[in-house]
C-alpha cells in the first residue's frame, strides 16, 4: 500500500512542467473489482479501514513534504483495507496554505477527486497502470508576492532567457528585469527593458486583463501604462502570454500524465484567484 499512495502523490502533486492541453470531462467510472459488501463492511465496523486510511494520509504527506513546502493537509476516503491496497479508492483531497514547490508559490492551494470511484491498477508496482480517468478539482490563491518569488525560479528565468534569444536574434530588445504589481484589482507588469542603439535601460509597465482562452490563462487588452515609447500592442500580447507567470504558475501541476484546464480567473482583494480541472486520463 506504500508503493501505491507514494505513486499516486507523484502522480497527482507533479512538479514537471508541460504543455497543458485541453482536457475534455468524462463521466465517473461505475465500481468493480471491489472487495464483497461483506468484506467492507467488517472493515469499516472493526474500524480497520479508518486505521488504514489515516496511516496512508500520514505516508503520503512524508512522501510530498520532500517536494512541497508549506502547510497543508491530506484526506483519503476508502471503500475497505484490501480495496485500498488493490488501488481502489472513493476520494483524495489536498489542502494546502503558504504553499511552494519547485520555486512555485501559492498563498492556498486545494485539490479533490471528483469521482466517488478511482483506480490504480498495483499488480506490477513498478508499472502502475490508472485503470480509470480521474479528473480531479483544483483551486489556487495567489499574491504579488507569491508571483514574484515565482518570478525569481530558474524554471521563469529560463522563459525570460529563451525570450530574449528571440529578441537577440531579431535585434529587437532584452529584458532584464521583470516583475508584477497588483493595485486595485489592477494586474501590471513592469519590465527594465535594453534596446539596441538606446543607452539607458527602458521601463515598460503594461495593464491586462485577466481572462480564460482555450483553458489557459489569457493576458488580454494589453494597454501601455507609460506611454513614452512606440510599441506595436497587438505584437506586445504575444509577447506578455509568452512570459505569462500565472500560466507558468499552474502549470506546475501537470506533466506527462495530466493535462489542467483552467475555467476561471479573477482578482479580488488584490489576489488571483484560479479554479479549473486536472484530468488524469486512464493508461
Amino acid at each position: 500500500m506504500k508503493k501505491f499512495l507514494i505513486f499516486l502523490g507523484i502522480l497527482v502533486l507533479s512538479f514537471n512542467q508541460a504543455y497543458a492541453g485541453k482536457c475534455v470531462w468524462m463521466e465517473c467510472a461505475e465500481p468493480y473489482d471491489l472487495s464483497s459488501g461483506a468484506s467492507r463492511f467488517m472493515s469499516v465496523a472493526s474500524g480497520s479501514n479508518f486505521l488504514a486510511t489515516r496511516v496512508a494520509e500520514a505516508i503520503f504527506k512524508k512522501e510530498l513534504k520532500k517536494t512541497v513546502q508549506g502547510n497543508f493537509s491530506i484526506n483519503l476516503s476508502s471503500y475497505s483495507v484490501k480495496d485500498l491496497k488493490k488501488g481502489i479508492f472513493k476520494s483524495l483531497s489536498f489542502k494546502g496554505r503558504n504553499i511552494s514547490m519547485e520555486g512555485v508559490y501559492f498563498t492556498a492551494l486545494n485539490m479533490a477527486t471528483l469521482c466517488d470511484f478511482n483506480y490504480i491498477s498495483m499488480e506490477d508496482p513498478k508499472n502502475p497502470v490508472v485503470k480509470e480517468t480521474m479528473p480531479l478539482s483544483f483551486s489556487a490563491v495567489m499574491t504579488e508576492d507569491d508571483i514574484n518569488n515565482t518570478m525569481q525560479s530558474s524554471g521563469y528565468k529560463k522563459v525570460i532567457d529563451d525570450l530574449n534569444m528571440l529578441g537577440s536574434s531579431l535585434g529587437v530588445f532584452k529584458v532584464t528585469t521583470s516583475q508584477i504589481k497588483i493595485k486595485d484589482n489592477k494586474f501590471y507588469y513592469i519590465l527594465k527593458i535594453a534596446i539596441p542603439f538606446v543607452k539607458n535601460l527602458q521601463n515598460l509597465v503594461l495593464s491586462s486583463d485577466l481572462k480564460v482562452s482555450r483553458g489557459q490563462i489569457d493576458l488580454a487588452n494589453t494597454k501601455l501604462v507609460n506611454n513614452n515609447m512606440l510599441i506595436d500592442l497587438k505584437q506586445l500580447d504575444h509577447v506578455i502570454n509568452y512570459i505569462n507567470p500565472l500560466d507558468f504558475s499552474l502549470n506546475i501541476l501537470e506533466n506527462k500524465h495530466a493535462n489542467l484546464t483552467v475555467q476561471n480567473i479573477k482578482i479580488q482583494d488584490n489576489k488571483v484567484y484560479a479554479s479549473g480541472i486536472i484530468v488524469v486520463p486512464k493508461d
